[in-house]
């Protein structure tokens, strides 16, 4: 009697750490890298009520590439899109964008960087 009254609070523990699994720890991001010279244009779409914001670039037109993405963002988009439009059509900049697409809002999205780099490419002349 001893010996089943010890293993059944054992079962029960292992039984719980069996299903608990590591939802809680996960986390994914998408990473966008694109040089200024493959950006035609930048646009934040028209947000509806409990929607996400979304940023729609549109893409030079490149052999089996897309020519448009959109991100969307549970946060503001307007500075991202004022920072693009530095760099649309730059030989020498790129935008970094990294979307948490498991972030803790509303809807599961957060851009959370949203980086330009400046005269990577090149000798710094247009």
């Amino acid at each position: 009697m001893r010996i089943l009254s010890t293993l059944c609070p054992l079962a029960l523990v292992a039984l719980m750490l069996a299903l608990a699994g590591p939802a809680g720890a996960y986390q994914q991001f998408t990473t966008y890298r694109i040089a200024g010279k493959d950006i035609v244009s930048v646009t934040v779409g028209e947000q509806q009520v409990e929607d996400p914001a979304s940023l729609i670039l549109e893409l030079a037109p490149s052999a089996g590439e897309a020519r448009e993405i959109t991100i969307f963002s549970d946060g503001d988009l307007d500075e991202c899109q004022t920072n693009l439009g530095y760099i649309i059509g730059s030989k020498t900049d790129y935008v970094e964008i990294v979307v948490d697409d498991t972030a803790r809002t509303m809807n599961g999205v957060m851009v959370i960087q949203c980086a330009t780099f400046f005269g990577l490419f090149g000798d710094g002349f247009e």
